[in-house]
């Protein structure tokens, strides 16, 4: 080989090992940074650990990866579009291969960043109401009254209406009531003896409503909020029972 041509190549390739010890450097110090101001950012907004966790690593798995991109940029020059097509042919392929697991994965990271609802609480989704007892990047786990484990892919969460039944924690009961129109009624009376039920919110206080008046009935619907909505219920049809003993009073 000639002397000048080798000298030249060992040149070159000094000068790209150089340039490309650079940018490692330089790409290693990014990515931390990175990583350390995406997890001062999620703490700040208060998601959970975890989560922080995952996300710092993967934006300075990012970082890295783009390093290393432009490190055989530096070295492959002409062939690097071929790698950069390879590459992207490649995950263009195991993104179709992995759509679902992929979804179910961001959407799990998206659950646990935003927070709709916590391990503890009570949601109702894809028909399914039970009590969140882990959330993992793939699935939830529900417990369902009756004992049962439900697994909910997360992607259901993206896609589906989820109830979280704990997030408020009054419920509404409702009751209707029927009196002879004649009977003279007083809505407070009816208020008092529902707001003496101990299970029953005063805030918001108890509501009566004269529905309408047929047949020589006057029928009224009472509402109410409270933590134990079957409980205050029962109570509240007790306590209205007692005060109007010639009442219709049930549920509704």
């Amino acid at each position: 080989m000639d002397p000048t041509t080798l000298r030249d190549a060992l040149l070159e390739y000094t000068i790209r090992t150089l340039w490309a010890v650079i940018v490692v450097a330089i790409a290693l110090v990014l990515a931390r940074a990175v990583r350390t101001v995406t997890m001062r950012r999620l703490t700040k907004y208060r998601a959970q650990g975890n989560a922080t966790i995952l996300l710092g690593n993967l934006a300075q798995l990012a970082v890295i990866v783009l390093g290393i991109l432009v490190v055989l940029a530096i070295y492959t020059q002409g062939a690097f579009g071929w790698i950069l097509t390879s590459f992207s042919v490649v995950g263009i392929v195991i993104g179709f291969s992995l759509q679902d697991i992929l979804r179910n994965f961001f959407a799990g990271v998206w659950v646990l960043v935003e927070r709709p609802f916590r391990i503890g609480d009570t949601i109702d989704v894809s028909g399914y109401t039970g009590l969140v007892e882990e959330m993992t990047f793939r699935t939830t786990l529900l417990r369902t009254d009756d004992g049962r484990q439900v697994i909910v892919p997360n992607g259901d969460f993206m896609t589906k209406p989820v109830v979280n039944l704990t997030r408020f924690p009054l419920r509404r009961g409702l009751l209707l009531l029927s009196l002879d129109a004649g009977t003279d009624l007083a809505t407070e009376e009816v208020k008092a003896a529902v707001a003496s039920v101990g299970a029953i919110a005063r805030d918001p206080a108890p509501t009566v409503e004269l529905l309408r008046v047929t047949g020589g009935k006057a029928r009224y619907q009472v509402t109410f909020w409270a933590p134990d909505r079957a409980a205050a219920v029962a109570a509240a049809v007790a306590a209205v029972r007692a005060r109007f003993p010639a009442a219709e009073v049930r549920a509704a």
